[in-house]
């Protein structure tokens, strides 16, 4: 059996990585760490690449991605605002979920529609697969950014918003570094990630195959556990997508 490396150029990758705790994110080092890093690296060696990584806001990554500035970026699959600038692994390494956050004295959503009228605070950047979209053209609902879900959390300690729309382990890691003793969850959707290299280099189409070889491989060996299918990824009634 040929290797899945063996049609692979040895060469250098550059990796955009943003603050998503605890899966990519700029360690005390300075140095990229994270769940999703460590299986980039995996992979990439594997299938016979060298990576450097290069740290980067969301809004840049996808500007970056878009121009060929950096050859891939660990994200989400199916996001609108990089659709015509990549092409993602079909391979699924990660599964993330996010909904909204709420103090206790706010009642929880049971149906998408109860937030209506309320404030939902955004982390700026986010588009959560077209559903920062969908709340900026809908009249009913109203939203608030802040620049990431550390400081979305204060803002909901200090009553600055009714709701946060945030992904579940990444705000944990906020809750950690500031304590909200009554705040609850409600789940709304599932995103699967997956690797986005950019189009504009030339190379993704053999990238991509490159790095689903390679996972594969390494899901043979025992080395990985892939993701079991799933039939639906909206957690609550009334979901928009």
């Amino acid at each position: 059996m040929i290797s899945c490396c063996a049609h692979a150029q040895h060469r250098v990758l550059t990796v955009g990585y943003v603050d998503f705790p605890p899966y990519q994110f700029r360690d005390a080092n300075g140095e990229p760490a994270g769940l999703f890093v460590e299986l980039t690296r995996q992979v990439a060696t594997e299938a016979g690449y060298r990576l450097e990584f290069l740290h980067l806001p969301t809004a840049r990554v996808y500007y970056f991605l878009e121009i060929g500035a950096i050859d891939l970026w660990q994200g989400f699959a199916n996001n609108p605002a990089v659709a015509d600038s990549v092409l993602e692994s079909r391979s699924r390494p990660l599964r993330v979920e996010y909904g909204v956050w709420h103090r206790s004295h706010v009642p929880g959503p049971e149906h998408f529609e109860d937030l209506k009228q309320r404030l939902l605070i955004r982390i700026t950047g986010y588009n959560y697969a077209g559903l920062a979209r969908f709340l900026d053209e809908a009249e009913d609902y109203r939203s608030t950014g802040t620049v990431n879900h550390n400081t979305a959390v204060e803002m909901l300690k200090r009553d600055r918003g009714d709701y946060v729309l945030g992904y579940r382990e990444p705000m944990l890691e906020a809750l950690k570094l500031n304590p909200v003793d009554d705040v609850l969850y409600v789940p709304m959707w599932v995103r699967e990630a997956a690797w986005l290299f950019s189009i504009a280099g030339g190379d993704a189409s053999r990238w991509r195959q490159a790095f689903d070889d390679a996972w594969q491989s390494l899901a043979e060996k025992g080395q990985l556990e892939p993701l079991p299918k799933l039939d639906d990824h909206r957690l609550m009634e009334g979901f928009p997508l």
